[in-house]
């Protein structure tokens, strides 16, 4: 233990009195017993409680009829800085005085004396303030103030080490100017082990409570992750046996639909072609001559009987098509020559409004695998739509080839569609409201199906 004497009370300059090692050696029986019982009695305390600030003061108490008049202790924070934790005296009123100021100057690591040296150099120290000189090495004038009014005249410092680790320092204060001897030494450095295994004691046990609680929080919230998942992969089963059954159920009125729809279009289209059988042989006068009123009459059933005929065949081709059953059937074709067939059935329609139909179409063949039967459809049922709605002018369709994809485009100078009903234009059973001339009424269901064949063909129509 290095010990030190410093100038105390008056004068200008410091000046070191005397300086002396206080090395190990015997000490008597009697002092034996006395450190014993007072160190077994502070192991008692510091094992009671692992409330370690507490503790300290606990065990500073017990110290300071052995040591002096108070005592301070100070530990090492995580962060590195000094934290004082413990003023203990005797004297309430100073006590109170002493943690006041330490609370507003703690003690920094950088200190060059006192217990920041101690923590560094794991070095005892003990300092006597020599009465008739200055404190000026010791203290600023705030801290020699306190020194006076508690009236310290010596100190002993004893590191905390546990486990390889400085945890801190116990200062000693005696308001006598008192030699400690190698007893006090002995017992102060004993305290300051026992102190620190106290401390670290102290840590390890708020670091494993800390772990604990942070596994059990972990177990807890595992726990309540695999009730989430069990109760997510039931919910799951449910929905998806929700979603079989439901699927089930759909499949199977599909099916009764297309069985319905099947029986439904052979059930009419006999008659109705028996009707317009009989319609074109009393048109024909085959059973006699007819006038023109029994002629007019005679249109209007073809009329009404060829809607229906029409009607039933787009109901049971979208059915076919929702129902995943108008998968097509893809071959190599020439694209231009089934364009120009389908235009040719539309072409006696377009003759009798005087309509002019043209077409584009590249010169050498445009062969691309498609189903011919659905391509042949959407090209009729768009340029048909585009005559019955043009009253003068032309209806003009062209093919090409954009960029590996193929472009059909049908244009015609008919009444057009404003931007608010061509929202709505492949809707299924959807017509526009007319307000100008009146024109033959459809199914609402030719560009809905349109779009599907497109779509089913890889493409769109817009």
């Amino acid at each position: 233990m290095t010990s030190f004497a410093l100038d105390a009370l008056v004068g200008n300059d410091p000046i070191v009195t005397g300086a002396h090692t206080i090395s190990e050696n015997g000490e008597s029986p009697q002092g034996s017993r006395t450190r014993f019982a007072f160190l077994a009695e502070t192991s008692r305390c510091l094992g009671d409680s692992l409330d370690f600030q507490s503790t300290l003061e606990t065990a500073a108490g017990l110290a300071l009829p052995h040591f002096g008049t108070w005592c301070m202790v100070d530990v090492i924070e995580p962060n590195g800085s000094i934290r004082r934790v413990a003023v203990i005296h005797p004297d309430a009123a100073k006590q109170a005085a002493a943690r006041e100021y330490y609370e507003a100057h703690p003690p920094c690591k950088d200190d060059p004396i006192g217990a920041p040296r101690v923590m560094r150099t794991l070095e005892s120290e003990f300092v006597l303030v020599a009465s008739g000189h200055t404190l000026e090495e010791l203290a600023d004038e705030a801290h020699r103030n306190l020194l006076r009014a508690l009236g310290a005249m010596s100190f002993l410092m004893v590191p905390m080490r546990a486990r390889g680790r400085t945890l801190g320092a116990i200062t000693f204060v005696s308001d006598a100017q008192r030699n400690y001897d190698d007893a006090d030494l002995l017992l102060a450095e004993d305290l300051g082990r026992r102190c620190a295994m106290a401390l670290d004691n102290a840590r390890l046990f708020r670091e494993s409570n800390e772990l604990r609680v942070s596994a059990e929080d972990a177990l807890a919230r595992a726990e309540a992750a695999r009730e989430d998942a069990a109760y997510a992969a039931q919910r799951a089963e449910a929905l998806r046996a929700a979603a079989d059954a439901a699927r089930t159920e759909a499949e199977m009125a599909n099916k009764s639909k297309e069985n319905f729809l099947a029986t439904m279009s052979h059930e009419f289209r006999t008659p109705l072609g028996i009707v317009l059988g009989y319609v074109g042989l009393l048109n024909d006068e085959v059973a006699g001559p007819i006038n023109d009123a029994q002629r007019k009459q005679l249109q209007r059933i073809s009329t009404a009987s060829t809607h229906l005929l029409r009607l039933i065949e787009e109901i049971l081709t979208i059915s076919k098509v929702n129902a995943g059953r108008g998968q097509p059937d893809l071959e190599s074709v020439d694209l231009s020559a089934l364009l120009r067939d389908a235009v040719a059935l539309l072409t006696p329609m377009a003759e009798a409004k005087r309509l002019t139909l043209a077409l584009d179409l590249p010169d050498a063949p445009l062969v691309f695998p498609t189903d011919p039967g659905k391509f042949r459809q959407i090209v009729f049922n768009l340029a048909a739509n585009a005559v019955k709605f043009t009253k003068a002018g032309e209806v003009r369709l062209s093919l090409h080839e954009e960029g590996g994809a193929l472009v059909l485009r049908v244009s015609d100078t008919g009444i057009g569609i404003s931007p608010e009903d061509a929202e709505h234009l492949f809707e299924s059973f959807w017509q526009v409201r007319q307000s100008g001339p009146r024109y033959p009424a459809g199914t609402g269901l030719g560009l809905s199906i349109t779009r599907q064949l497109a779509q089913l063909l890889g493409g769109d129509v817009s």
